[in-house]
């Protein structure tokens, strides 16, 4: 007697094979559910058809089964939203499966056109096609990683003598140990250890001459897809100067995007005039170069001649604005905070810092006393992005090591060590020690400086477009600061209609009960457009008032915010999006000179045999170094759905990272919060 599940199993091969799971089985139908490697990573929902739940990121994938799955875990946008805690090992397995089943429909398709096909297959069976076995696991290219074959078989000793050929080359040549860290790095091992031994580097010409080439066009090619954005999002034109070792003055241009900045050209201008004319032309040129129907903004430093120029430009296509370095406005503020005819106990502080500083700095047993025993390490200097912004930093972190420093100049190391009989060394004791004053003017220029030091990591950060949030954030620092301080530079240089523009265009504060100076504010819109779309976003009428954009208006980005309820205002939303989209700082210019600094330092070149007056061949370099780091980028860090609060000044977290350095450490806030601490 036959059973009648054997009966039905008959019937149906597929459902023999989802019991049986032979080998046979599995080659015809592919894997069974419960064999599907998307099912080590999730877990049906109960009476929830196609319903299920990422166990790395919790959370619920609603329809679509274990295909919409995959593309959770594989980071794909477009049908689901990507998994954020998911290792770099399983995404890209995941990415192999959903190429192999496009590949699959493909050919099914293929074979279908040509004998017909008198079966309909739902798009979840369709996973269970014929496929042909392949790796599913990322390639290994990260030190430390599952080693191949040939490698495993390597002796012990072929692979220290292997490394030990590498770092040879590597201290001969003076390569920075962070070059390690690159993401081309391990590429290049395994395409050398893919040929095998006997393979010739390249050559000091190939390095110089057609890799160079290759790598410039293959940059070039990446860039072009920065370029189409800005189409949409506009650019800023960013322009420094500095001077390389010879004392030739060198002029970076670089274009900014939300994709990131893209390194342009460098111009030796040691044979011209800087008046304003001749700069107007070289400017004019590279605006004609980037697109003027582009370029939203034109930055460069406070310098009047740049002003001139900035304002020749904007006369004559109308088009774009000229902005100041918030960067370099906000160091001028500082500046004038430190300026010693206004502030001299601020000057006085500032210089015993830098005696304390320099007096420890300059003599190894008190530096190695500080560290080993007190400050565990850390350091009292402070490097900033802006000269004067150091300067704070460094009172602020005098401030921090305020307790360790006094117990170190009365430590028994200190007081036997011979710096400490010196005339220098009891008076930087004495400061340490018994000096109360200077403790107390240190608290006060922290809490003074703060606000502006908090504006300038927002400018100088790189984690979004800081153009929305400027104009409140100095409001914001100009109520905690002296009239005569802030005002000088912020309503004569930094203040400008663009500035205001994107205020009222940034919902996220616009909406604020809080905003002050409305009418200024619009004032500043009005000067660079007038549509009768403002009324419905004043007055949130029609998309702009829909409860989903009312609550987004915190939650989004700006930019994002505008890209979804802006709709119904094109041309309002066009203009938000190109505005909102730029930054405020030019200091990614000095980033970019630094390295032509570092080429020389590393030999890159013998500065003795540069041809300054040609720099075709260092702009090459630079815009391949530079350039490059784009196509390394996490889209993650793009992701629409983060909060953007980072940006308000209220919401800063105190340790986080940026350019200018963490500025202010959570163990530090009291000194900030609390003006009335008794003196030890």
């Amino acid at each position: 007697m036959v059973d009648h599940r054997t009966h039905h199993s008959l019937k149906d091969p597929a459902r023999a094979h989802a019991r049986a799971g032979t080998s046979s089985a599995s080659i015809a139908f592919g894997p069974a559910r419960s064999e599907d490697p998307a099912w080590a990573h999730a877990r049906a929902v109960p009476n929830a058809k196609n319903n299920t739940i990422c166990l790395h990121y919790n959370k619920l994938i609603k329809r679509g089964g274990i295909t919409r799955l995959k593309y959770h875990f594989a980071g794909i946008r477009g049908q689901v939203e990507p998994c954020k805690k998911v290792s770099y090992d399983i995404r890209f397995q995941m990415k192999q499966m959903i190429e192999d089943l496009k590949k699959a429909k493909q050919t099914k398709k293929r074979i279908q056109s040509k004998i017909g096909n008198p079966y309909d297959v739902d798009e979840e069976e369709e996973e269970d096609e014929v496929k042909k076995i392949k790796s599913y696991f990322a390639p290994r290219t990260t030190p430390g990683a599952q080693p191949s074959i040939k490698s495993a078989l390597a002796t012990k000793a072929m692979i220290d003598n292997a490394k030990m050929n590498v770092a040879r080359w590597w201290y001969h040549s003076n390569v920075p140990f962070y070059a390690s860290q690159s993401p081309y790095y391990q590429p290049m091992i395994d395409s050398i250890a893919a040929i095998g031994p006997g393979f010739k580097g390249p050559s000091f010409y190939e390095l110089r001459g057609p890799l160079l080439k290759n790598a410039v066009h293959e940059v070039n090619d990446f860039l072009l897809d920065i370029k189409n954005d800005w189409k949409l999002y506009g650019c800023s034109m960013m322009s420094d100067g500095w001077t390389n070792q010879k004392q030739q003055p060198i002029m970076n241009f670089l274009v900014y995007c939300p994709r990131g900045d893209m390194f342009l050209k460098s111009i030796d201008t040691s044979s011209l005039t800087k008046d304003a004319e001749t700069l107007f032309n070289i400017f004019d040129s590279v605006v004609q170069e980037i697109g003027v129907e582009y370029i939203v903004q034109l930055i460069t430093d406070n310098a009047s001649t740049y002003k001139k120029v900035g304002k020749k430009l904007q006369q004559k296509y109308g088009t774009l604005f000229w902005s100041p370095c918030a960067a370099h406005c906000i160091d001028l503020m500082l500046e004038n905070i430190a300026n010693p005819k206004w502030f001299p106990l601020v000057d006085e502080a500032i210089k015993k810092e830098k005696k304390i500083t320099k007096f420890i700095y300059n003599h190894g047993v008190v530096l190695d006393l500080m560290r080993q025993d007190f400050t565990n390490g850390r350091e009292l200097c402070r490097l900033a992005i802006t000269r004067f912004a150091t300067n704070f930093l460094s009172l602020q972190s005098m401030l921090r090591f305020k307790k360790e420093l006094r117990q170190m100049f009365s430590y028994d190391k200190w007081l036997s060590c011979p710096h400490a009989k010196t005339v220098v060394g009891k008076e930087i004791s004495k400061i340490v020690l018994e000096d109360y004053l200077f403790w107390s003017q240190c608290k006060n220029i922290v809490k003074v400086s703060e606000p502006l030091v908090r504006v300038l990591r927002l400018v100088d950060g790189n984690e979004k477009p800081a153009m929305g949030y400027l104009y409140e954030a100095m409001d914001k620092a100009k109520e905690e600061i002296k009239r005569r301080v802030i005002y000088a530079r912020w309503d004569k240089q930094l203040h400008s209609p663009l500035h205001a523009a994107s205020c009222f265009l940034n919902p996220t504060i616009y909406f604020r009960p809080s905003l002050k100076r409305q009418n200024e504010v619009q004032r500043g819109l009005l000067s660079t457009l007038m549509s009768s779309q403002l009324d419905e976003y004043k007055k949130s009428i029609g998309d702009f008032g829909t409860s989903l954009a009312i609550h987004q208006q915190e939650r989004l980005n700006p930019i994002s915010w505008w890209e979804q309820f802006g709709l119904g205002a094109l041309d309002l939303q066009s203009f938000a999006i190109r505005v909102l989209s730029q930054c405020c700082s030019a200091t990614g210019c000095f980033e970019k000179g630094k390295f032509i600094i570092v080429a020389e330092e590393f030999a890159l070149f013998n500065p003795y045999d540069i041809n300054w007056d040609c720099l075709n061949e260092l702009a090459a370099l630079v815009n391949v170094e530079e350039d490059a780091k784009l196509e390394t980028i996490n889209v993650d860090d793009n992701d629409d759905d983060d909060n953007n609060n980072e940006h308000d000044l209220t919401n800063l977290p105190m340790g986080a990272s940026s350019s200018c350095g963490s500025y202010f450490d959570d163990e530090f806030n009291h000194f900030l919060m609390d003006g009335d601490e008794e003196e030890e």
